[in-house]
């Protein structure tokens, strides 16, 4: 079976583009909960005001983007990977 080595290069290049967008998506989201966090009157995670729930909204929110990030530079790594270990195809 021949695998075009070429495409594998252009998908990893396109996923890590992605991966940066996602980890700077989720930098954005961290340093907003940590605004909050800090600007928030010792009201904590579980606090009762409202406050403290925007907080932990805002957390999950953060760890989501995160986790997408980490998902799709390890799926770049294996493309990269595969692309390195893939022998080009004949015409």
């Amino acid at each position: 079976m021949a695998i075009d080595v070429a495409q594998f290069r252009r998908d990893a290049h396109r996923i890590e583009k992605w991966s940066v967008g996602w980890a700077l998506l989720s930098l954005a989201v961290w340093g907003w909960f940590g605004y909050r966090l800090l600007m928030d009157d010792d009201q904590g995670l579980g606090g009762d005001a409202d406050g403290g729930h925007a907080l932990v909204g805002i957390l999950a929110l953060a760890v989501i983007p995160t986790i997408i990030a980490a998902m799709t530079m390890v799926y770049a790594q294996v493309l990269f990977r595969l692309a390195r270990q893939a022998k080009p195809a004949v015409n």
